[in-house]
C-alpha cells in the first residue's frame, strides 16, 4: 500500500485529535493519553518511524539475489552467417548475500532501537516540559497571592496613617512592597508564557487545560544488585549492541565480498550449415586490487564502534546511579518539609498581621516575615519542580518511562 504524502499546507493543517474518552472530568486529557497521542503525531518519531521502514526495506532488498542472468544475441556475417544465442549467470560462491543480509538484519534493530529511544526522549520532555509549566503555574499563584497581601497591607497603612497611628516611612515601605510584588508578578507571568510555549512546541497543539501530574512517587525502588537489569533494557544500549553486530558483520562481509565469483556462460547456435555449441567460465582475478584494504577499513570501523559503546555504557551506568541518588535526597527534602514546614499559609498570615495591628511587631518585622512565610512556600513549589524533574531523568536513565505512563502492552 503506498503511503499518501501530506502537502506542506496539509501539514500545516494537522491538528491533534485526541480519542474518545480520553478525557478526564474536568475536560483535560489524562497524561498516558496525551503522551501516546503525542508521540504517534510527533515529526521526530514519525521520522524515525520512517527510518526503521527504510531499514526493513533494505533488509529485503539485501535478501534478494545478487546475480541476474545475462541474455546475448550475436550475429555475424563473414562469408558465412553466424547466429549464437547465450545464457550467462555469476554465481554468489562466498554466499555473499546471505552476508548482507546479516548486515541490514542487524541495521534494522539499531534503527528500531533508536526509534524507542527517541519516543522515550520526546516523552521525557513533554513530561519534563509539563512539570515546569505546573510549577509556573504555581509560583504564578503564589505572585499573585503576595501582591493581594501588599495591596491589603497598602490600604490598612493609609488608614492608619490617616489616623496618626504610623508615619511616612511606613507608606513607603507599604509602596516599595507593592511594587516588588507588582514586579514578581510580571516577570513570573512571563516565565509561565514561556513554560506554556515550551509545552506546546512538544505537543504541537495547544489545549485548554494540560493534565495534571500524579502524586511523585515515593522511591525508585533501586538495588545496585540489579543494576545490569536495568542497562539491559535501555535502547541505547541496545541500539549500541545492534550497531556492534553490525560492524562485525560488514567484517565477515568485506572478507567474503575479496572472494571472486565466477560466471557461466552456455551458448548455442548455426555456423552456415553447422551446429555452434559452447561453454564458458569466467573468473575476475583479484591481482591489481586484492580489497584487503576494505577489509581493514571495516576491522578499524567495529573497533571503534566498540569502544564507543564501552563509553556509552559507562556513561549510562553512572546516570543511573546518581539520577536514582538525586531523586532519593530531593524525595527526603520533599518529605521533610510535609511533615514540618507545611502548615496553612493563610494562618500565618493572618497571625502576622494580628500582630502587627496590635503593634507588636514592627512594619519591617511585619514585611520580613511575610516575605520569609511566602519564599519558604515559593521554595516548596521549586523544590517539587525540582524533584519531578529528577524524576524523569531517573525515568530515562532506567528505560522505564514508557512502563512508569502504561504505554507498554
Amino acid at each position: 500500500m503506498r503511503k499518501r504524502l501530506l502537502t506542506p499546507a496539509a501539514m500545516l493543517g494537522c491538528i491533534l485529535i485526541l480519542p474518545v474518552g480520553a478525557v478526564n472530568a474536568t475536560g483535560q486529557p489524562t497524561l498516558t493519553t496525551l503522551v501516546r497521542t503525542i508521540l504517534d503525531n510527533n515529526p521526530r518519531a514519525l521520522a524515525a518511524r520512517s527510518a526503521l521502514d527504510a531499514a526493513q526495506a533494505s533488509e529485503r532488498a539485501a535478501d534478494r539475489p545478487l546475480y541476474n542472468p545475462d541474455l546475448e544475441i550475436e550475429y555475424e556475417d563473414a562469408g558465412a552467417a553466424t547466429k549464437t544465442l547465450g545464457l550467462s549467470q555469476s554465481i554468489d560462491w562466498a554466499n555473499k548475500r546471505e552476508a548482507r543480509t546479516r548486515v541490514a538484519a542487524f541495521e534494522r534493530e539499531r534503527v528500531a532501537a533508536e526509534l524507542a529511544e527517541i519516543r522515550q526522549a520526546l516523552a521525557v520532555e513533554l513530561l519534563t516540559a509539563l512539570a515546569d509549566y505546573h510549577t509556573a503555574v504555581e509560583l504564578t499563584a503564589l505572585a499573585k497571592q503576595r501582591r493581594s497581601l501588599m495591596q491589603r497591607f497598602l490600604s490598612l497603612t493609609e488608614q492608619r496613617i490617616q489616623a496618626g497611628d504610623l508615619g511616612q516611612v511606613t507608606l513607603d515601605l507599604a509602596r516599595l512592597a507593592g511594587t516588588e510584588a507588582n514586579l514578581q508578578l510580571a516577570r513570573l507571568r512571563g516565565v509561565q508564557v514561556e513554560t506554556e510555549q515550551a509545552l506546546t512546541a512538544i505537543a504541537g497543539t495547544v489545549l485548554s487545560g494540560w493534565p495534571a501530574l500524579p502524586d511523585i512517587p515515593s522511591s525508585t525502588q533501586f538495588d545496585t544488585s540489579n543494576i545490569d537489569t536495568l542497562l539491559e533494557q535501555l535502547h541505547a544500549l541496545r541500539a549500541a549492541r545492534s550497531q556492534i553486530a553490525t560492524a562485525r558483520a560488514a567484517v565477515a562481509l568485506s572478507r567474503r565480498e575479496r572472494k571472486a565469483d565466477p560466471t557461466i556462460g552456455l551458448r548455442g547456435g548455426r555456423e552456415a550449415s553447422d551446429n555452434l555449441i559452447g561453454l564458458t567460465l569466467s573468473i575476475p582475478l583479484f591481482v591489481r586490487n586484492n580489497f584487503s584494504a576494505e577489509v581493514d577499513v571495516a576491522d578499524a570501523d567495529a573497533i571503534q564502534i566498540e569502544q564507543s559503546a564501552q563509553n556509552i555504557y559507562r556513561t549510562s551506568r553512572a546516570q543511573l546511579i546518581s539520577t536514582a541518588r538525586r531523586f532519593e535526597l530531593g524525595r527526603q527534602a520533599w518529605d521533610d518539609w510535609q511533615q514540618t514546614g507545611q502548615t496553612s499559609l493563610e494562618s500565618q498570615i493572618q497571625l502576622l498581621e494580628r500582630l502587627w495591628q496590635a503593634g507588636e511587631l514592627s512594619t519591617a518585622d511585619y514585611l520580613v516575615q511575610i516575605k520569609q512565610t511566602l519564599d519558604t512556600r515559593t521554595a516548596a513549589v521549586e523544590l517539587r519542580g525540582s524533584l519531578w524533574q529528577a524524576w524523569f531523568e531517573w525515568l530515562a536513565a532506567s528505560g522505564t518511562t514508557e512502563s512508569w505512563l502504561g504505554l507498554k502492552d
